[in-house]
């Protein structure tokens, strides 16, 4: 696939299976919500479980670490709630085709809407989040804050037919979706700025395993020495922007409210590392509070830190 000015071109092969793969998620999409939530949900639940234990160690590996105060009952507990949260995103993420903004709006309910709009006004603003629930309704932002537009960056797959299939999925009104590597570019060449009408948000799912360098800094995360992308807080402080930690609490299959808390004013004098710090004890508290809808499976904790 080759890449011109964020613009790509497929192959006749990856366009045939991307255009296969959408019209599958816009037949499931359509399809009455019991049926989706209540038999597709249900058997995959059933083959992440009893089929392939998917990522099993991984998962159960992470919940030893995280929580060493729990037994290993309550512990594959949560590992099944787990594969009950997968086969649901996986059904929430499908159903975005060809949602539209009233049906996300339905799925993704905001009662802090004008609480995050009203101390949005005026100035740019950063997004972070977590891979709790379905961190694809985060889109549901740009619905809500039409003076804003959501960069929603995210990290390029490797298979040019399913990278293609996320960015159609990912096509809400109001919203960007921009590779990690050229989203500070995008952010910086096409923000508002102080006074401007037009503003823009950068969304971060900030809770993913990135580069390490030899400078990193390490913070307490879960009960292990954990390393954080600190692109948000670095470019919060640069320009002085307003950092919001936004989550969602499930309602039930399928939906859920979001809710926003301010993690920094885009004035207030802080140390070095304290914005993410921040970040990370709301997320925390979020995980404690429902772990089985953190995404467990993924190998957060590649990186140790060295004696």
């Amino acid at each position: 696939m080759a890449k011109d000015n964020n613009r790509y071109t497929l192959t006749r092969g990856e366009k045939f299976l991307s255009n296969l793969l959408f019209g599958l998620c816009r037949l499931v999409a359509i399809m009455p919500r019991w049926v989706r939530y209540y038999v597709l949900e249900d058997f995959i639940y059933f083959i992440l479980r009893f089929v392939l234990h998917y990522r099993r160690d991984v998962i159960m590996t992470n919940l030893r670490n995280a929580f060493p105060e729990r037994d290993e009952e309550e512990l594959r507990s949560i590992m099944y709630k787990c594969y009950r949260n997968l086969a649901e995103q996986m059904i929430n993420t499908i159903s975005l085709a060809g949602i539209t903004p009233e049906q996300l709006k339905q799925r993704a309910t905001f009662p802090d809407a004008k609480k995050y709009i009203d101390g949005c006004k005026g100035d740019d603003t950063i997004l972070m989040a977590g891979h709790i629930g379905c961190w694809e309704y985060f889109m549901a932002a740009g619905i809500y804050n039409p003076t804003h537009k959501l960069v929603s960056v995210f990290h390029p797959l490797n298979n040019n037919a399913l990278d293609d299939l996320f960015r159609r999925l990912r096509k809400i009104p109001n919203t960007e979706a921009i590779p990690r590597d050229e989203s500070l570019r995008y952010f910086l060449k096409n923000r508002g700025g102080k006074g401007a009408e037009r503003f823009l948000t950068m969304g971060l799912i900030a809770d993913q395993n990135p580069y390490r360098h030899k400078d990193s800094h390490w913070f307490r995360f879960l009960n292990q020495d954990t390393i954080f992308a600190e692109g948000g807080e670095q470019l919060a402080l640069k320009l002085h922007l307003p950092v919001w930690y936004i989550g969602l609490k499930y309602r039930r299959r399928g939906e859920y409210d979001i809710f926003v808390e301010l993690l920094y004013d885009g004035k207030e004098e802080v140390a070095e590392f304290e914005i993410t710090e921040r970040y990370i004890r709301v997320l925390e508290r979020e995980i404690c509070a429902a772990p089985h809808l953190w995404l467990w499976s993924h190998r957060r904790w590649k990186h140790k830190k060295e004696e």
